[in-house]
């Protein structure tokens, strides 16, 4: 989390140089089916594979400094590489039978393991330490920090290395595969059901997996419970649970009891909001799912 830190965004938009041939294959060839073990007669393991790799592929760099102007209107969602853009692909076609073979509860939630940011540029590291609790990996917040790669500028939506936080979540666990899902200023209706099935795919399936939101606040837009409105705010944030069939988001927030940020008295460690709501706070960045 950072605010009021008045920084130019940096957001390169550079071409992917191209992408391993195994994993180009593996991926298409699990997109080619909405089953969750990839194509019949095809590898399982490969699709896993080609999946955690897209994490680490080469991306456009677009960072969580806060940036000077103080609208995101008219900022088109983050551009994602090839390889990120066909891994979701995949885990939408899965979450999509998923969702035809079950009937998911109306609401649940993962573990409460809300943990207060230990720096005020630290939301990233918080969060990567919370999902982590919920999938039962320990990682302390500054072991979480050198493997983002956090500056005092925040944790990177994307860059160089790939996309840090499903990067660093997929590293520590084996449950679950992460890719992220960028989302323009003004997400569509069709995003904002997206999204609802996204969540309720993550958290009822079984054992469940958290989702990290990236939030982008600005003044006159919605913000997180308790955050200022009047501010510029990029947040990393842990989604921990739903109800009422997704169309309402539970999240936990790391800057409730953070002692290096002076509002943090009024933010609840843990709050719920409309999904719509959350997904327009996403706008401009997206979310790891």
């Amino acid at each position: 989390m950072l605010a009021a830190r008045w920084r130019v965004p940096v957001i390169a938009v550079a071409l992917l140089a191209g992408t391993v041939g195994a994993l180009v294959t593996s991926i298409t060839q699990a997109g080619a089916t909405a089953h969750p073990r990839g194509r019949p007669g095809g590898s399982a393991t490969g699709t896993a594979r080609a999946l955690r790799l897209a994490a680490t592929s080469r991306a456009p760099l677009v960072t969580d400094a806060v940036p000077r102007k103080r609208s995101k209107r008219g900022l088109p969602a983050p551009p994602l590489s090839a390889a990120m853009r066909r891994a979701d692909a995949v885990r939408q076609a899965q979450a999509r039978a998923y969702l035809r073979r079950v009937s998911p509860p109306a609401a649940r939630d993962l573990a409460a393991t809300q943990r207060a940011q230990s720096r005020d540029y630290f939301c990233g590291p918080a969060v990567l330490s919370e999902m982590l609790a919920q999938l039962k990996v320990v990682l302390p917040q500054r072991a979480a920090a050198r493997d983002l790669r956090t500056s005092r500028s925040g944790t990177d939506w994307s860059n160089s290395r790939g996309y840090p936080v499903p990067r660093v979540l997929n590293a520590h666990q084996k449950r679950h595969i992460y890719v992220v899902v960028g989302l323009p200023w003004t997400p569509t209706r069709a995003q904002i059901r997206r999204y609802e099935r996204d969540l309720v795919t993550d958290i009822s399936r079984g054992r469940g997996a958290p989702i990290a939101g990236n939030g982008y606040e600005v003044p006159g837009g919605p913000h997180l419970v308790g955050h200022p409105p009047g501010q510029v705010i990029m947040h990393w944030f842990d989604i921990r649970g739903y109800s009422r069939s997704g169309a309402v988001t539970d999240y936990e927030d790391s800057v409730h009891g953070a002692a290096s940020i002076g509002w943090s008295g009024s933010v609840p460690a843990y709050s719920s909001l409309s999904s719509a709501v959350v997904v327009y706070i996403l706008g401009a960045r997206g979310y790891v799912w």
